[in-house]
């Protein structure tokens, strides 16, 4: 009997508001684990500035939570401004809620969650502008890139890679280029201007210099079970990726050109964890947002007897994931001891 459960839950009108309900009950369960990593340091800019009243307790979660449910929303919205599926499906914006959710250690307020939320506004501008070199729209691109590094300065290496992208969309030009200048500059700028008011100015230049302050990572400090989820959301990304790879002729060329864009970002955001992987807490939900596309659009489309199997076996995974997060805190450390 062939199987076509893939294509009844992606097809089906009660796919997002299920994965909606399946996200909020893990993120009520799902312990919240320490992260051996402080978001207090000058490597997190601004973030540091949060009373702490925020950052623990019911009202992390909760804001935790509602960044998550902003953000499947913006998923669904990006989905229908781009027709990133050749079908009527809310599967991308459902597989971001469930992967939000199943990331236990993104469960309390962290930057990366502020990071998320901006350079997923910031797809919009970029995607909007292939084949249509637009400065104001370079411009918001670029303003949401620097004012996601006020919380994390080390974003702007990004920059670079977003001209790329805006070249390979046919979407660069001298005033585009200028303009993503001066809307980096911008919020820096503001900044410099309170910090001088204030008398913090000292706190600026440590702000600046934390673009260029770059330390090799120690793969010991991630606990077994974090490096597991990255390994998890790598394979998903990859299989989403290769799928579209193989079958991208049956998109539209401007769909491909996005996908490939996101293939881009989604490889950029692995080689920093990898090279950086004191960063993972920062960095895993931007690539989700990838992982959620790509793998969201393999299971939409894709509908052969091995792809409902390879799904089942990611779904044994995804339950033994869940049931290694339950765990107590000690057990999930590589460096605890016997």
């Amino acid at each position: 009997m062939r199987l076509n459960f893939q294509q009844r839950i992606s097809g089906s009108q009660t796919t997002l508001p299920v994965s909606g309900v399946i996200a909020i009950i893990l993120w009520i369960i799902l312990p919240i684990h320490p992260i051996p990593y402080s978001f207090v340091d000058a490597d997190y800019g601004l973030w540091r500035l949060l009373p702490s009243s925020l950052l623990k307790g019911s009202v992390s979660l909760a804001l935790s939570a509602s960044c998550g449910v902003l953000a499947v929303y913006m998923m669904a919205e990006l989905n229908n401004a781009n027709m990133l599926l050749r079908v009527n499906s809310r599967m991308l914006a459902s597989m971001l809620a469930v992967l939000l959710g199943m990331v236990g250690i993104g469960h309390q307020f962290q930057p990366t969650h502020i990071i998320m939320l901006f350079m997923l506004l910031g797809y919009f501008p970029l995607f909007a502008t292939y084949q249509q070199p637009n400065p104001f729209l370079s411009f918001l691109v670029h303003l949401l890139l620097s004012m996601a590094s006020l919380v994390f300065p080390k974003l702007l290496w990004f920059m670079p890679f977003y001209w790329l992208i805006q070249g390979y969309l046919r979407a660069l030009s001298l005033r585009c280029f200028v303009a993503s200048w001066l809307a980096v500059l911008l919020p820096y700028w503001v900044y410099g201007g309170v910090a001088v008011l204030t008398d913090n100015i000292a706190d600026y230049w440590t702000h600046l210099q934390q673009i260029v302050d770059f330390h090799w990572g120690d793969y010991i400090q991630l606990p077994w079970c974090d490096m597991m989820l990255f390994g998890f959301m790598v394979i998903l990304f990859v299989t989403g990726a290769i799928d579209f790879a193989i079958f991208q002729y049956k998109d539209k060329t401007r769909t491909r050109i996005i996908y490939n864009v996101l293939i881009l970002h989604g490889l950029s955001i692995i080689a920093f964890i990898c090279l950086q992987p004191h960063y993972f807490w920062t960095l895993h939900t931007l690539l989700l947002l990838d992982t959620s596309i790509l793998f969201g659009h393999f299971f939409t489309l894709t509908h052969t007897r091995l792809s409902h199997i390879y799904c089942l076996v990611l779904l044994v995974l995804t339950l033994l994931i869940l049931a290694v997060q339950i765990l107590p805190p000690h057990l999930l450390s590589l460096n605890s001891q016997p």
